[in-house]
């Protein structure tokens, strides 16, 4: 079985999708780009929390289609990029300010280091959309961690 499957019924298995949209566009990503050579099961955690919606989703699609596209074999300039955006959303330059705990969430998951989820119960009270949204991608990134292969495992807690 490929990892991809495992992963899709592992998740399934764990109630992890919001609806079947949200699924869908997940399956989507995995299905497109699980055997990249940039993939990795950090990248997998962040195309689930852009699979949210349809906005995000079509923001990931791009910046993977053009990662093909130009052959890029690791997440560098993805990892780049979503510092920059990180430190934008926190001296407040994007729309809202739970966006800055996305960003940071997206780059510990693009990095495989731990999310300092210290911010989470205040976001709970300001913005509780964001706080689930976030919660649900931690619970997501536990049990992708826990799939063997693609990568060593990490913890986010």
């Amino acid at each position: 079985m490929r990892w991809s499957d495992k992963c899709m019924l592992e998740l399934t298995h764990h109630n992890l999708f919001e609806n079947d949209e949200h699924r869908s566009r997940f399956r989507d990503l995995l299905e497109c780009y699980s055997e990249a050579p940039f993939f990795t099961k950090g990248l997998c955690k962040c195309m689930y929390l852009s699979a949210w919606d349809n906005e995000h989703f079509a923001v990931m699609l791009d910046i993977l289609n053009a990662m093909t596209i130009n052959r890029q074999n690791n997440l560098d300039d993805m990892k780049d990029q979503g510092e920059v955006l990180e430190a934008a959303a926190e001296n407040g330059e994007l729309e809202d300010a739970s966006s800055a705990e996305i960003w940071k969430l997206s780059n510990a998951f693009l990095n495989n280091k731990p999310y300092d989820s210290s911010s989470l119960r205040s976001l709970e009270i300001e913005d509780p959309d964001t706080a689930y949204l976030l919660k649900r991608a931690l619970l997501t990134a536990d049990v992708i961690d826990q799939i063997p292969g693609k990568e060593d495992r990490r913890v986010y807690t």
